[in-house]
């Protein structure tokens, strides 16, 4: 696994062969990454400085989760190996070519950490719904508006880790979901069928991070988005709503309800928001995270009003965007 920063081994280096590498672009939490073969004489912060930032804490986290299965908990380098290495690029292909391209538009969270979790994948398409002939894979929903909120995040100078990640499903402006099953984790692992071992592999993966990344971030949150499966057919509706497991968990899901109410009020005066939070969930994610760990239920993807606003690529991105605005707001900023 992943050890802290400050236990990191400082590594003596000889003269070295040239480096050569290829951009490889794949999106991993707010940080393209090029994939460079490691030569006599590399470790760690040569291959990272050689190929283009500097060797900050963050990035030397970022660099080992990318690697995660190839280091296998050391910090010694293969030579002739190849190895995904952050860069400073700002294209993002993980959210497709049609949102690749992110610009950050404010510093408002900059130093803040952001784990987003996708619900279910892999093997487990999670509840699947039935909307006018439409199929509504749980999964694939919550990994939509996942990457919206990810996008959302980096726009704002955040460090964000997109825990369960699909190469081929970026950010989708359609209605209907073709299932599959070939998502995966950050790292490259692989995501099992046992729900059990699921849970306890990306809160694994999360609790890793967290440690990495405790030295320098001003704070830490994982978000896990899932569609509720409430009822039979048609009852009840419900709102975008929080589950927590923590004092902390609940203290930022108050600010996100909030910000919700908020903008429920202002875009649809005419509909109370039902929105609530569930502060004794007892989640495994919940209970064993690291970060500060907040559960977001986008709806009940069994009733036909939470069926129609989720199908809808615009309302999908109204609620990324009003978790981004919960977010900077509990991160001390100005709330948009």
């Amino acid at each position: 696994g992943l050890e802290q920063y400050r236990h990191m081994k400082k590594f003596k280096f000889v003269l070295f062969l040239a480096i050569f590498w290829t951009i490889i672009p794949a999106q991993v939490f707010g940080q393209e990454y090029v994939t460079v073969t490691a030569s006599c004489g590399d470790g760690i912060y040569s291959l990272i400085r050689k190929s283009g930032p500097e060797p900050t804490p963050s990035i030397v986290a970022k660099f080992k989760a990318l690697n995660e299965g190839i280091l296998k908990g050391r910090d010694v380098l293969q030579i002739g190996r190849s190895y995904r290495v952050p860069s400073t690029a700002k294209v993002y292909p993980i959210f497709g070519k049609a949102y690749q391209n992110v610009s950050t538009t404010s510093e408002r969270l900059k130093g803040h950490v952001y784990y987003i979790i996708a619900g279910h994948g892999g093997p487990d398409p999670g509840t699947i719904g039935k909307f006018e002939g439409l199929q509504l894979p749980e999964d694939e929903i919550a990994y939509d508006t996942s990457l919206r909120l990810a996008r959302n995040l980096i726009q704002e100078s955040a460090t964000v880790y997109v825990i369960v990640r699909d190469d081929n499903d970026g950010i989708r402006d359609v209605e209907q979901f073709d299932i599959d099953t070939d998502e995966y984790y950050l790292g490259g692992g692989k995501i099992v069928r046992s729900q059990s071992q699921r849970l306890r592999d990306r809160t694994e993966i999360v609790n890793r991070l967290y440690r990495e990344n405790k030295s320098w971030a001003k704070s830490q949150q994982m978000m896990s988005l899932h569609v509720d499966a409430y009822g039979g057919n048609f009852e009840p509706q419900i709102d975008v709503h929080f589950k927590a497991a923590s004092k902390g968990g609940y203290a930022l899901s108050r600010v996100l309800r909030d910000t919700m109410a908020a903008k429920y009020a202002e875009f649809q005066p005419n509909r109370v928001y039902k929105g609530g939070i569930d502060d004794s969930a007892n989640y495994y994610v919940l209970n064993n995270s690291r970060p500060v760990a907040v559960l977001v239920e986008l709806g009940n993807i069994r009733h036909s009003g939470d069926q129609y606003r989720l199908v809808k690529p615009g309302n999908r991105q109204a609620i990324a965007d009003w978790l981004r605005d919960g977010l900077i707001s509990a991160a001390g900023g100005k709330s948009l």
